[in-house]
C-alpha cells in the first residue's frame, strides 16, 4: 500500500518562461530556507530555452517536493500558471514566487509565522530587496518599496471596512505584486478568486478581489523577496509603440470587464457602487501612467481611434461606460465644491 504524502504547509507557485538563466538561483534561494515544510509547483508556459532541463536537474535535491508541470502552448502572461498551479496545490497556504527572483533564507518561517499568529487571510510584505544589476552574486542590495510613505513598523491587520481599503489602495497605500504575498489557499478556492487573464495588470486586479473579500489582512513590515532588476525597454519604432498602447489599452478594457464582473457579485459593492468605480480608476489611473510616456508620440486623433477600436472588441461595454459617466459626475461635484468654497 502507497504511504499517503504529508500535505505541506505552503506551496509555492512559480510560473517559468526562458529563464534559464535565472531559475537555478531561484530554486537555490528555495532550498536554503529555514522552513522546509514545502512543495514546489514549476509551470513553464511553453518555454523554448533550457528552463525545463534545469528544474528537472534540481527534482533530486528536493526528493518529491519539487514537481514541474508542462504547458502545450506559451498563455502569453503569468495568470494562466498561477491558477494551474494554485489547481495543483495542496499547502495550507500558497506562495507565488517568479522565477527570475529570490526570497531570504527566514523568508517562508517568518510568513508561516506571521500568518498563523494572526490567523490571517493574506500576508503582504511591504517592502523587498532590490539590485540596480540582474547579476546579484556580489551585489549590493537595497530595500524598496512600491508604496510612497506610511510603511507598518510591525505586523499589523488593517482595517476590516472594504470602503477605507479601497481608499487607501486607490491612494497607492497597497503593494499589488504578487509576489509579495502569502496566502491561505482556502481563501481562494473559497471566495471563487483567480488572477484574471488582463496581459499587464493582473496583479493589480487580483490584489482588488483580495482586499474585497480578506477577513484578515495582514501588512508585514520586513523585506522578504530579491526583485531582480530587468529593465525591458519599449522598442522605439511606430509600429511597436503602436503595439504598446494596444495592449495596454486592452488591459484596461479587460481589467474593467473582469473587475466589474467579480466585484458586482459582492454584497458590499451592490450596495455601494460608488467604491467599485474608484477601484476601477486605480486600474486606469495604473494603465494611463503607463502611457503617458509614449502618448507624446501619437497625435490625438490616432490615440482616439486606438482606443476606440479596443474598446469595440468587448461586447459589454456598461462598466466603462458606467464607470466614465460616475467619475465626471464626481469630478463634476469636485470642482463645483471648489467653486462654492471660493466664492465664500
Amino acid at each position: 500500500m502507497a504511504k499517503e504524502k504529508k500535505i505541506p504547509q505552503i506551496s509555492i507557485i512559480i510560473p517559468m518562461y526562458n529563464t534559464e538563466k535565472f531559475v537555478g538561483e531561484a530554486l537555490d534561494s528555495l532550498l536554503c530556507q529555514t522552513f522546509q515544510d514545502f512543495e514546489i509547483i514549476v509551470v513553464d508556459d511553453f518555454s523554448t530555452d533550457k528552463s525545463r532541463d534545469i528544474v528537472k536537474n534540481y527534482q533530486p535535491k528536493f526528493e518529491d517536493r519539487l514537481h514541474l508541470i508542462e504547458l502545450e502552448k506559451n498563455s502569453g502572461g503569468c495568470a494562466v500558471p498561477r491558477n494551474v498551479g494554485v489547481s495543483h496545490a495542496r499547502g495550507k497556504y500558497l506562495f507565488f514566487l517568479d522565477s527570475d527572483d529570490l526570497i531570504i533564507k527566514t523568508a517562508l518561517a517568518q510568513l508561516f509565522d506571521a500568518a498563523e499568529k494572526f490567523d490571517a487571510d493574506i500576508v503582504q510584505c511591504e517592502k523587498f530587496f532590490t539590485s540596480d544589476t540582474p547579476h546579484l552574486k556580489g551585489a549590493t542590495l537595497t530595500v524598496k518599496s512600491f508604496k510612497p510613505s506610511g510603511y507598518v513598523k510591525v505586523p499589523t491587520l488593517e482595517t476590516d471596512d472594504i470602503s477605507r481599503r479601497i481608499q487607501e489602495f486607490h491612494a497607492h497605500r497597497y503593494v499589488w505584486t504578487a509576489w509579495s504575498k502569502l496566502i491561505r489557499r482556502d481563501f481562494m478556492i473559497q471566495n471563487k478568486i483567480e488572477y484574471p487573464r488582463t496581459l499587464n495588470n493582473e496583479d493589480l486586479v487580483f490584489t482588488i478581489f483580495c482586499l474585497s473579500c480578506a477577513k484578515r489582512f495582514l501588512k508585514f513590515p520586513n523585506p522578504v523577496n530579491i526583485y531582480r532588476y530587468r529593465p525591458n525597454s519599449i522598442l522605439h519604432t511606430q509600429v511597436n509603440l503602436i503595439d504598446h498602447v494596444r495592449k495596454w489599452i486592452r488591459s484596461l478594457a479587460t481589467g474593467f470587464s473582469t473587475c466589474d464582473n467579480f466585484l458586482s457579485q459582492l454584497e458590499f459593492y451592490q450596495q455601494h457602487p460608488e467604491i467599485k468605480y474608484l477601484a476601477l480608476d486605480a486600474i486606469s489611473q495604473d494603465v494611463f501612467s503607463k502611457l503617458f510616456k509614449v502618448y507624446e508620440k501619437f497625435s490625438s486623433a490616432l490615440l482616439d481611434d486606438i482606443i476606440r477600436d479596443e474598446f469595440s472588441k468587448h461586447g459589454n461595454c456598461a462598466a466603462m461606460a458606467s464607470f466614465f459617466f460616475n467619475m465626471s459626475l464626481m469630478y463634476s461635484l469636485q470642482i463645483g465644491t471648489y467653486l462654492l468654497n471660493k466664492k465664500k
